[in-house]
């Protein structure tokens, strides 16, 4: 079975890292996977897809016949019997092509909470409606927040499967850190780390607001900062300019997330919304204590003071506050990053993809 994934610039992404997660179920399942970048680059993780031996093809995304006119022809002359869209934009001309072209299995996962409001709301529900009822389109939701949002805003229904990650590789990262450390967890000094594209909506300015607040209180902190994008450099500057140069260190991307997590004990997540945090999950798994903003897609995924801590980060002395009283209670930390562990485990591991393959069939 060829299966294509529509997907926007290859970045290392929630959907790519779960995609290629799942390379061994799809090759037992005997699917033939092709990955169309519709980035205006093909992006830096189109080489990760090509070592499992899948194409790759890139067409950058234009609101033009001719990007449509391509589209049409990769998806006509490919045999696909399933094409699964992953992006937004233009999603349901996407879909009317992959139905012109004649390929009749159309699935799409909704990867984020669209909080959507007047006519770009409208928009979408009508654009959903027709995917329903004209064009048979399957729609994934990723989280139970995905999919109340999916019905209540946009009366679509959704198949509910929880994101994935490979829980092994973080968990096992993890276990010989500490094996090679002497100790099985540290709460002390406070070594936070976030993971994420440098966007407005994962504010990550509120965690070096809440680095610096931690730094003049006298308390030993460092932040690894993992992620690039538009705000970048922005992000830098204010560090740098405000005294931060030595307590925070920037890494653009890395195929190694593990082992940065594995040195550090907090990972703070003060997204405005989020689909899941495939981040979140990885760093659970880790054993690090979850720090998330009361979000959509975030105050679902941990459940306050048992497997992470929900909090207001429009007040990061708060959030220091947080911190500074559970890096003196070492039982409090054990208990929650050991629920947190085993929530992932239990809801999170690769196994998830069996259901989507289901609905490829």
């Amino acid at each position: 079975m060829k299966v294509l994934h529509i997907l926007a610039e290859l970045q290392f992404s929630g959907a790519e890292l779960m995609l290629h997660t799942a390379s061994e179920k799809f090759e037992a399942s005997g699917l033939e996977i092709t990955i169309l970048a519709t980035g205006q680059v093909e992006g830096i993780y189109a080489d990760y897809f090509r070592k499992l031996g899948w194409t790759v093809v890139h067409i950058p995304f234009k609101k033009s016949l001719s990007f449509f006119s391509k589209l049409y022809s990769l998806i006509k002359n490919g045999g696909f019997d399933v094409v699964h869209i992953h992006t937004e934009g233009a999603f349901i001309y996407k879909a009317f092509i992959t139905n012109w072209a004649g390929v009749k299995k159309v699935v799409a996962t909704v990867h984020n909470n669209f909080l959507f409001t007047g006519y770009l709301q409208r928009r979408r529900r009508f654009h959903h409606f027709l995917a329903l009822k004209l064009l048979n389109v399957k729609f994934i939701s990723i989280s139970e927040s995905v999919k109340e949002t999916e019905k209540v805003i946009y009366n679509t229904n959704t198949t509910l499967i929880h994101n994935w990650i490979n829980v092994d590789s973080f968990s096992k990262t993890r276990q010989l850190e500490n094996q090679a450390a002497g100790h099985v967890k540290n709460v002390y000094p406070i070594k936070i780390i976030s993971v994420g594209k440098c966007l407005f909506e994962k504010q990550h300015q509120k965690v070096l607001e809440l680095v610096k607040v931690l730094i003049d209180k006298g308390v030993d902190c460092h932040y690894t900062h993992i992620g690039c994008g538009e705000l970048e450099d922005k992000e830098k500057t204010w560090a740098y300019e405000n005294g931060l140069r030595e307590h925070v260190t920037f890494i653009s991307h890395t195929h190694n997330v593990a082992q940065f997590l594995s040195g550090c004990n907090y990972y703070v997540m003060p997204s405005l919304f989020e689909g899941v945090g495939n981040a979140c999950l990885e760093a659970m798994a880790a054993g690090l204590l979850c720090i998330v903003n009361d979000a959509p897609g975030l105050n679902t995924l941990i459940k306050n003071d048992h497997t992470g801590i929900i909090t207001d980060f429009s007040d990061v002395g708060l959030v220091a506050s947080q911190i500074m009283a559970i890096s003196q209670d070492e039982e409090r930390y054990n208990h929650l990053t050991t629920n947190a562990q085993q929530y992932v485990a239990q809801k999170h591991g690769v196994a998830n993809v069996e259901q989507m393959i289901e609905m490829y069939h």
